[in-house]
């Protein structure tokens, strides 16, 4: 697999072509708003909210309905037998009559409901629903922010790696020509030798298990972003700011301002709606109708009759006396549902809690750890540097040397660890409050080394 140097020395080659450049926070994250799955489903849950909003509005607006019917009719009627007064005899025996003839019969009906308790506080239910839709959209933002930044650092990490594991294999690359070249001068047993080629071939192997970390880093970004990322802008601030405010403070900001918390406060107002509206059900319901009719033929029975219109206004009044139990049923169901909802707001509220208290400690202690592993650092390179010296001098053995170099390149593979742990434990405090925003990201974006783009 190739390097990023190779590839680039390949593009120079090639006649001067030059690398796509590095895509940043801000950018992938425009592209993850565009094209983002998960941030589509919830903007149609928003439009399905908002349909069924309508949809109860509805049953409060007028309804007009208009109905014809044209018929063709076959009239028979039985005339009885017309007997004699005189005679007693039967003067025209009973017979059967039959009429054809066409009818036509129009209705033109309108409704307005004047008092309907359980579809006004449906509606006002609805409402409710598409509000906790809305601040689910607005957590799932956070969400796709949060998780933006844990893939983006997760790659720089890597990328990290590769970098540190590259220098080291130079240097390590000089160490084996001087030793091999001390080895033919029987300066230097061939055993160090060996051991310099196997620390050498442990830094290939471990470069392969970066560049992999990367590239699955990228398409990580790649499936989140829904865009090809060939590489992302590096962290080029080295200071990182401490965490600001108290943990009591950010526990209290969580849980007033969290949007998928909120979102269940309006999950819970609208069940209670709803169950207010079940129980409405047993209540009378009054509507207005006004009704013109129109038919030719068109009576009862499409009875042959000359041709009128009847208009027609009036008020209806619907009182439920017995459904089967349907009503108490359906209360039932929306008491469960509210209940439902309180337990899922509470179990949210202390899992909101914890992983505030959780990321807010994370982010503590990873502050102090970049301070920490940066020491550490330090000391590793002077104990380095020392056994070097010693191996020259012949005072120590070629794998303390190498022990020493295993250890360096440990530590400052931890130091990477630390600061974008550090980053992302601030993204998931952020996330866990509510306040993960577009804002932040562009401030966590001025940490990065610029594209070059405009």
């Amino acid at each position: 697999m190739r390097t990023p140097l190779k590839i680039l020395a390949a593009a120079l080659l090639a006649g001067g072509a030059t690398a796509a450049p590095a895509a940043d926070l801000i950018e992938l994250y425009e592209q993850a708003l565009a094209t983002n799955p998960t941030l589509k489903q919830s903007e149609y849950t928003i439009e399905q909210a908002k349909a069924q909003k309508d949809q109860a509005m509805s049953k409060l607006l007028p309804q007009v309905s208009a109905i014809g019917t044209l018929s063709w009719n076959r009239y028979t009627q039985t005339i009885p037998a017309v007997t004699s007064s005189v005679t007693g005899k039967i003067v025209t025996p009973e017979h059967d009559t039959t009429v054809n003839y066409p009818g036509t019969r129009g209705v033109l009906q309108a409704r307005q409901a004047l008092f309907d308790l359980p579809d006004y506080l449906r509606l006002q239910g609805a409402g409710e629903a598409v509000r906790q839709t809305e601040l689910e959209l607005e957590a799932t933002h956070m969400s796709v922010a949060a998780d933006l930044v844990e893939r983006y650092f997760m790659v720089l990490e890597a990328a990290d790696q590769m970098s540190a594991i590259q220098g080291e294999k130079a240097l390590t690359e000089g160490d084996m020509k001087r030793i091999r070249r001390m080895h033919e001068l029987q300066m230097a047993p061939v055993t160090d030798l060996y051991e310099v080629e196997a620390y050498y071939q442990a830094l290939l192997t471990r470069e392969i298990e970066a560049d992999n970390a990367r590239q699955v880093g990228l398409e990580k970004l790649r499936e989140l972003a829904g865009v090809p990322v060939e590489s992302v802008a590096p962290l080029a601030r080295d200071n990182l700011p401490g965490v600001p405010g108290k943990m009591d403070e950010w526990v209290r900001d969580a849980t007033h301002n969290n949007p998928a918390l909120i979102a269940l406060e309006h999950a819970i107002e609208a069940n209670s709606k709803i169950i207010a509206s079940s129980r409405a059900e047993h209540l009378p319901q009054v509507a207005l109708q006004l009704t013109e009719t129109y038919a030719d033929n068109g009576g009862f029975d499409n009875r042959q009759l000359s041709r009128y219109t009847v208009g027609s206004v009036g008020m209806q009044l619907s009182v439920p006396i017995y459904s089967g139990g349907g009503i108490e049923a359906a209360a039932r169901q929306a008491i469960a549902n509210y209940q439902i909802a309180i337990e899922k707001q509470a179990q949210k509220f202390r899992e909101i809690e914890r992983e505030t208290r959780t990321a807010y400690l994370d982010a503590q202690a990873g502050r102090a750890r970049i301070d920490s592993t940066g020491r550490e650092v330090q000391a590793r390179e002077k104990a380095r540097d020392a056994q070097e010296r010693s191996y020259e001098l012949g005072v120590a053995t070629i794998v303390a040397v190498l022990e020493s170099k295993k250890n360096l390149l440990q530590s400052r593979f931890e130091q990477a660890q630390a600061r974008y742990h550090y980053i992302r434990s601030l993204a998931a405090l952020r996330l866990w409050a509510g306040s993960l925003s577009r804002q932040s990201l562009e401030d966590t974006n001025t940490w990065l080394a610029k594209t070059g783009k405009k």
